[in-house]
């Protein structure tokens, strides 16, 4: 495994899941005070080459949770065996550039989906912060 051995190209993401929405505009107030958070899990299966990111995105107002997003991002990675070594228990240890890469593609494509689903909602026109990968990196959802 090499940290700068990401090809974009071997990178397919071929599916989104939005898997749970929850949007309760009824916490904004003309004293919008919006708190951010995101999480992620990463899931994976070898044999296949193929890559799950789960994202899990809030906004609090007023100590209240006024958007929830749980999103799924479904990678095929073309020699995903060059992404990851193998621990003292056999267990894959993909590397932290490979990993931040997924999180950014998948935090980048959901700004754009929440952005769209805000739409019809008090939360209209809310673009959510950039947030640096590697930052992500320790924000699991366990």
């Amino acid at each position: 495994m090499s940290e700068n051995s990401i090809i974009p190209e071997k990178i397919k993401l071929f599916q989104i899941d939005v898997v749970n929405t929850y949007i309760n505009d009824d916490t904004i107030n003309e004293n919008l005070n919006l708190g951010f958070s995101v999480a992620h899990n990463t899931k994976h299966n070898l044999k296949d080459e193929r890559v799950k990111i789960e994202l899990f995105v809030n906004l609090i107002s007023n100590e209240d949770i006024g958007v929830k997003f749980h999103i799924d991002f479904h990678y095929a990675v073309e020699d995903l065996k060059e992404q990851y070594n193998l621990n003292e228990n056999n267990t894959p240890m993909f590397s932290g550039q490979f990993i931040a890469t997924l999180l950014g593609i998948s935090f980048s494509t959901a700004r754009g989906l929440i952005f769209q689903q805000l739409q019809e909602t008090k939360f209209k026109g809310m673009i959510l912060p950039i947030v640096s990968p590697m930052k992500m990196l320790a924000s699991r959802n366990d």
